[in-house]
């Protein structure tokens, strides 16, 4: 069941779904200069928009913030010693002169939607989210509202989703989809698992709507994750965004929201 993809052919095959698959590195050679991941960690959780959370592994989403106050204020050696899940979806802020994304925009997603217009690519929203791991965390059993480039930077994790996606989550779970009430099935076995073993480097496509959870190894990690919303090949919406498309038509007041969000480079 695992797949790597090495060209663009290959690509607009897949991308669909149902199944993730990891991106050859000549296909896809983005790459950026990112600082120490120890300066990263500090600048992102000083910011009032970070998402800190406890990292702790369990069988759905972990929606709650973890006294983010107080995981500002622990020495940082401390932080990175232990677990923890920081993320930050509007890390255009950080692209400016002199912060560590400085040019991340432009050398990175640029690049992406370029390459992505020039194979028949069209698209609503595409952000890039910063996911950072401590040893031993996890992110939880979950779906994402859009498909995902996963790009892994620092450290390790490991990257899961299942062989069969629509028997674990069928047409009616995907479109009325709630994070954190999403739990984790206990009759799901390794077997019925797809994990992938994410270096630095290595990159990954997470497939709309398609159950998967993520856990970091004895070392802190990090990944870019671009998210992308309302992608089409030649006009066309993968069947899992068609039918939630379809749904949020027919149920507009209980359907998922959609989500709203860009890449805004601070200067």
């Amino acid at each position: 069941m695992h797949k790597t993809i090495g060209n663009w052919d290959e690509f607009r095959d897949n991308w669909s779904g149902p199944r993730n698959f990891r991106i050859a590195p000549a296909m896809l050679p983005l790459d950026f200069a990112f600082p120490a991941l120890d300066r990263i960690v500090d600048e992102v959780r000083a910011d009032a928009e970070a998402s800190i959370k406890s990292g702790r592994k369990s069988s759905k989403l972990d929606l709650e913030q973890d006294s983010p106050e107080a995981f500002r204020r622990r020495p940082l050696a401390e932080v990175m010693d232990g677990p923890f899940a920081l993320a930050h979806f509007d890390i255009g802020r950080f692209d400016r002169k002199g912060d560590f994304l400085d040019g991340f925009g432009e050398q990175v997603l640029d690049r992406w939607e370029t390459l992505l217009r020039d194979n028949g690519y069209s698209w609503e929203r595409a952000y890039p989210i910063i996911f950072i791991s401590g040893k031993g965390s996890s992110t939880n059993y979950h779906m994402d509202f859009s498909h995902v480039l996963a790009w892994q930077v620092y450290g390790n994790k490991r990257f899961c989703g299942l062989a069969e996606p629509d028997r674990w989550a069928n047409r009616d779970v995907r479109v009325t989809y709630t994070p954190g009430l999403f739990e984790k099935p206990v009759a799901i076995r390794e077997e019925d698992s797809v994990c992938y073993d994410m270096r630095p480097g290595d990159k990954l496509w997470n497939v709309l709507l398609t159950p998967h959870w993520v856990e970091a190894g004895d070392e802190a990690a990090m990944s870019i994750n671009i998210s992308m919303g309302g992608l089409r090949l030649h006009g066309a919406l993968s069947p899992n965004e068609d039918e939630l498309e379809n749904y949020r038509a027919a149920n507009p007041a209980t359907a998922p929201a959609r989500i709203k969000r860009s890449y805004t480079r601070s200067g």
